[in-house]
């Protein structure tokens, strides 16, 4: 329930958007803290099953889901530190069994 003289855009505001994805990059990461790097070099944080996401660390592979933006709330703990959005996982597909300097732009 809205508290009472919220406006309308100051609920707007406060929305986080969402947004289906597919996305091919390599996965790092260990002990259920798992990341895709994408060919740009943007990371996202992976949130999937850890067991599954184990067994894909160090290939390069094209993930679809939904991407949670980084939402920062002035005055939080967190402000100023390191975040990423996050990729819940809808679908994965192993492409190739290495990482290298052939993800990288061309």
């Amino acid at each position: 329930m809205w508290a009472a003289g919220q406006s309308e855009s100051e609920s707007d505001a406060n929305r986080v958007s969402f947004a289906k994805a597919t996305l091919e990059g390599c996965i790092d990461g260990a002990i259920g803290n798992y990341v895709l790097i994408d060919r740009a070099g943007a990371s996202y944080r992976l949130a999937g099953n850890p067991e599954q996401l184990k067994a894909y660390v160090g290939d390069t592979v094209r993930v679809t889901g939904v991407v949670t933006p980084v939402a920062q709330t002035p005055g939080a703990m967190s402000e100023g530190t390191e975040m990423r959005p996050t990729l819940s996982i809808v679908s994965l597909q192993k492409l190739s069994s290495v990482c290298n300097d052939s993800n990288e732009l061309p």
